[in-house]
C-alpha cells in the first residue's frame, strides 16, 4: 500500500493536537476540584464558613461606685455573683462570689467587680445577686455593727447595652447608698437598692 508524505504528516498533527487537547483538559478539571486544598473566600475577606456573628467575642467590664449618705459609717454589701442577659438568649453568669464590699468607700472612685470576654451583641440587663447574712451596716453615732436585711437577694440593673465585637464595653453601677437605706423601727436597716446604670 502506498502511503504519502501529505498523509504520514496530517497523522502526526492530530496526535500531536490530540496529546495536547487532553492536557488542557486534565488541568481545567484539578482547577475547578480546588484539590482538595484551598478554602472559599467571601468578598468581605473572611472564610465562607463563619456565618454566624453570636461565636464573636467582645470585653465587659462592670464597675461599682457609690453616692455618699451621713447616717451609717459603713454600708457592707455581700456581693455573691454577677449574672448578664443577652437579647435572645437565656441569662449567663458572668462573675462568681465578688465579695464584700464596703459602698461607702466608693464615694469618689470605682471598683472593678469583674471584666470578661463575652459573646458580641446587645444585652438587656446585669443582675446583681447580694447575701444578706454577710451584709451589714455601721452606725455612724454608736460603732455599732447592724444586720442589712435585703428583701430579694438580687439586684436587677435594667438598661440596654452593647458588646461590640473585639471592643470593649465599660459599664458602672452607682449604687446610691442614701436613697437605697431604709431604717427600720427595731433600729436595724433595710435596703431597697436603688442602682443607676452609668
Amino acid at each position: 500500500m502506498k502511503i504519502s508524505l501529505n498523509s504520514i504528516k496530517m497523522v502526526s498533527l492530530g496526535i500531536v493536537l490530540a496529546f495536547l487537547l487532553g492536557g488542557c483538559s486534565s488541568g481545567s478539571s484539578d482547577t475547578s476540584s480546588g484539590g482538595g486544598s484551598s478554602s472559599e473566600v467571601s468578598l468581605d475577606g473572611g472564610d465562607s464558613s463563619v456565618t454566624s456573628s453570636g461565636d464573636s467575642l467582645g470585653t465587659l467590664s462592670v464597675y461599682l461606685t457609690d453616692a455618699p449618705t451621713d447616717e451609717v459609717s459603713s454600708v457592707n454589701v455581700y456581693i455573691t455573683g454577677l449574672t448578664v442577659k443577652r437579647s435572645g438568649a437565656s441569662v449567663e453568669r458572668f462573675s462568681n462570689d465578688v465579695g464584700l464590699i464596703d459602698l461607702l468607700t466608693l464615694r469618689n472612685s470605682s471598683l472593678l467587680m469583674a471584666e470578661k470576654n463575652v459573646r458580641a451583641g446587645d444585652y438587656e440587663f446585669i443582675r446583681v445577686e447580694l447575701d444578706q447574712s454577710r451584709s451589714n451596716v455601721i452606725d455612724k453615732s454608736t460603732g455599732e455593727t447592724l444586720p442589712l436585711k435585703i428583701p430579694s437577694e438580687e439586684i436587677k440593673v435594667n438598661g440596654r447595652f452593647v458588646v461590640p465585637t473585639d471592643g470593649f464595653t465599660n459599664i458602672v453601677l452607682d449604687f446610691d447608698a442614701d436613697k437605697s437605706l431604709v431604717k427600720l423601727g427595731n433600729g436595724n436597716w433595710l435596703l431597697k437598692p436603688v442602682i443607676v446604670k452609668k
